[in-house]
């Protein structure tokens, strides 16, 4: 009978002791390199949205469209941002002095409780956007006051005071007395416009829609 090799049976064994730690110990090893990557990974999460939060993404990229009276341009908007670059885009559009008011115009709509497309929009139907005015120190845009057969009707001291006075106008004359259909509104403040199917309405509901 041959005699059996110590030397390769004692390696043989060595190996197969040596394997069996290595599988004892890979699955642990494994189980806490996975702990460890998923705590970095939820680690960076958090660090990601601290950073969104403190730099958020610029407001272009936020707009979104006004539906329509008393709904502002998405709910992440502050009152008067997006909206008088809105108009202010519009209003330079068309070279309107009214321009540099954008904001004012936002201000004041919002004061007052209407849409803040409305008075701009009126001023366009009425005098291009200023630029057909009774005069040119009138700074009376909105067609206010202006009698058949007179020259001049309403004169404001400036741009100021004519923005703020005709959204106030418009509140206390309409609004607080619950005319707000702009059918209705324009009934009262262009009456020969509904003779001619409502012409003054169709002009200012034409113009709130474009500003979007």
């Amino acid at each position: 009978m041959q005699k059996l090799d110590t030397p390769l049976y004692a390696c043989h064994y060595s190996c197969m002791i040596g394997k069996g730690l290595l599988v004892v110990v890979w699955f642990p090893l494994t189980f806490v390199l996975l702990l460890v990557n998923l705590t970095l990974l939820a680690a960076s999460t958090r660090v990601s949205a601290s950073i969104s939060e403190q730099y958020p993404q610029p407001l272009s990229h936020r707009v979104t469209a006004s539906a329509g009276t008393a709904q502002i341009l998405g709910a992440n908007v502050v009152a008067g941002d997006a909206r008088g670059l809105l108009l202010k885009k519009f209003l330079e559009k068309y070279s309107s002095p009214m321009a540099p008011y954008a904001d004012l115009l936002v201000q004041k709509a919002d004061e007052n409780g209407f849409d803040f497309r409305l008075v701009v929009s009126i001023a366009m139907c009425e005098s291009n956007l200023g630029k057909r005015m009774p005069s040119r120190d009138s700074f009376n845009p909105f067609g206010i006051a202006v009698y058949t057969g007179q020259e001049f009707g309403k004169k404001f001291n400036d741009w100021e005071h004519a923005i703020t006075w005709v959204s106030e106008y418009i509140r206390t004359k309409y609004y607080d007395r619950g005319i707000t259909d702009l059918r209705d509104i324009g009934a009262i403040w262009a009456p020969p416009s509904v003779e001619n199917g409502y012409s003054w309405t169709n002009c200012v509901q034409q113009f709130i829609g474009t500003i979007t």
